[in-house]
């Protein structure tokens, strides 16, 4: 028997039930893992999300480190299709759902417990909002998204035609981007839940410059710089 939590990465837990009670899981020792120091601002630069422009962004390149600070509005599958819903209907969005020059955030944070402002709030995969990304580009004013892995061509695409860009948080280290945050407050669509949209404010959260405002992707540049450096290293047959 198995149990499979699926988010872009498998992991497995493996075990056997004989009827004699049950299974006993020994956790693993925080000692297994090497002791890192982890800095998130050497070599970052600082960004204020109250006061971005798209001068500002047109600056940044792919692969550069942020670390974002101020208010950034959340929002994952169902808010966005809520939101192009109503755009369609010629609707107005509801009061405080104004994305002129702001940035979204692919997330449905946990709920919190004990002192915490938000549970654990690791971005979601942001290939599902590619569908809903040129009109929210070309209708709300929205000038950058946050999320995790690539973006397909439309997407693409659309953040070039609209000089937007797209930021990778950390995926898999949830509990660490909620640190980054230092408060929350329900905006919308509150039936939603999780995927309400929610104001953030955030405090050095580091991300990555996946797309810039040119259409260049990490997800391409990246692996053409490292095939440019492997091809200079010399392989040594065992």
């Amino acid at each position: 028997m198995a149990i499979i939590p699926n988010c872009a990465a498998t992991r497995h837990i493996h075990f056997t039930l004989n009827g004699s009670g049950p299974a006993e899981l020994i956790p693993p020792s925080l000692d297994d893992w090497p002791q890192l120091d982890y800095d998130p601002t050497v070599g970052a630069r600082r960004v204020n999300l109250d006061g971005i422009s798209r001068d500002e962004i047109a600056s940044w390149q792919p692969g550069d480190r942020l670390l974002l600070s101020g208010k950034l509005l959340t929002g994952r599958d169902a808010a966005h299709q809520r939101i192009v819903t109503m755009l369609n209907r010629g609707e107005p969005l509801p009061p405080g759902v104004d994305l002129t020059n702001r940035f979204i955030y692919y997330v449905g944070p946990v709920d919190p417990v004990r002192d915490e402002v938000v549970g654990p709030a690791g971005p979601t995969t942001a290939t599902r909002m590619d569908k809903f990304t040129e009109q929210m580009l070309s209708e709300t004013g929205l000038i950058g998204m946050v999320g995790k892995a690539e973006r397909g061509p439309a997407a693409i695409e659309a953040i070039q035609r609209h000089g937007a860009v797209y930021l990778m948080a950390i995926g898999g280290a949830a509990y660490l981007v909620a640190k980054a945050i230092k408060s929350s407050r329900l905006i919308a669509f509150e039936d939603l839940g999780m995927e309400a949209i929610r104001e953030f404010e955030v405090v050095d959260m580091p991300v990555t410059v996946a797309v810039d405002s040119r259409g260049e992707s990490v997800h391409k540049t990246g692996p053409r710089k490292w095939q440019e450096r492997i091809g200079i290293i010399p392989v040594v047959a065992a």
